[in-house]
């Protein structure tokens, strides 16, 4: 076999392998970000939940801390 060619071989599988651990840390980083919108959908869905009481307890007249059943969300 020519050298050149092992030369060659040598660098494409360089190649591959620096293409094959930039895809691994783009693929963290979507987790990472992933994760992050996960959380601010959980922080507003509870919001939405507590302005939705809020909202029903206004609208019932009842004042506040009165036992109202919680509204669960369907996920």
């Amino acid at each position: 076999m020519d050298s050149s060619h092992v030369l060659l071989a040598l660098e494409e599988q360089k190649k591959w392998r620096e293409r094959r651990k930039r895809i691994h840390e783009r693929i963290r980083q979507v987790d990472r970000r992933r994760s992050v919108l996960r959380k601010e959908l959980d922080g507003v869905r509870n919001k939405i939940l507590e302005f939705g009481r809020a909202l029903l307890d206004r609208q019932m007249g009842a004042q506040a801390g009165t036992a109202i059943p919680p509204i669960v969300p369907g996920r």
